[in-house]
């Protein structure tokens, strides 16, 4: 048995992100790809301290206001992830992770929230599938 075969872990570090030449949809990005099992993975950028190994993109605190307006962006870019994967074939997520940041930095509702995003706007089940929530002792 080898425990660690399926998990996920391949964060590009932030300098690895540039723009795109040619702006691809993502459609086409994923017109062939299998999607009978996918892993799901949401960003929450917030935490309550840096850890000096991190080099995620991730900010100290967040004023109430800019959680939600974080969720609502999070809620539409989920919503065009879901569109371009598109109808053809079964989409189905055979993993999920709440990464950042600390997702648990996040208020009760607004994890409810998060988990309605994964659920309603994504497709994934949460309730079977393995789900790994990144945290601190103190949130």
């Amino acid at each position: 048995v080898r425990p660690y075969e399926s998990y996920v872990y391949a964060y590009p570090h932030k300098t690895a992100y540039r723009p795109l030449e040619d702006r691809p949809s993502l459609r086409s990005l994923w017109a062939a790809e299998p999607k009978d099992a996918l892993s799901l993975y949401l960003h929450i950028p917030f935490c309550e301290v840096r850890c000096g190994f991190c080099n995620l993109f991730t900010r100290i605190g967040a004023p109430e206001e800019l959680t939600t307006r974080y969720l609502d962006a999070l809620e539409r870019q989920a919503g065009a992830v879901r569109e371009a994967l598109g109808d053809e074939g079964p989409v189905r997520f055979a993993a999920a992770a709440f990464g950042g940041g600390t997702p648990t930095f996040l208020t009760a509702g607004e994890l409810e929230r998060l988990c309605d995003i994964a659920e309603q706007r994504m497709g994934a089940d949460l309730r079977s599938v393995p789900l790994s929530v990144e945290t601190s002792p103190s949130t």
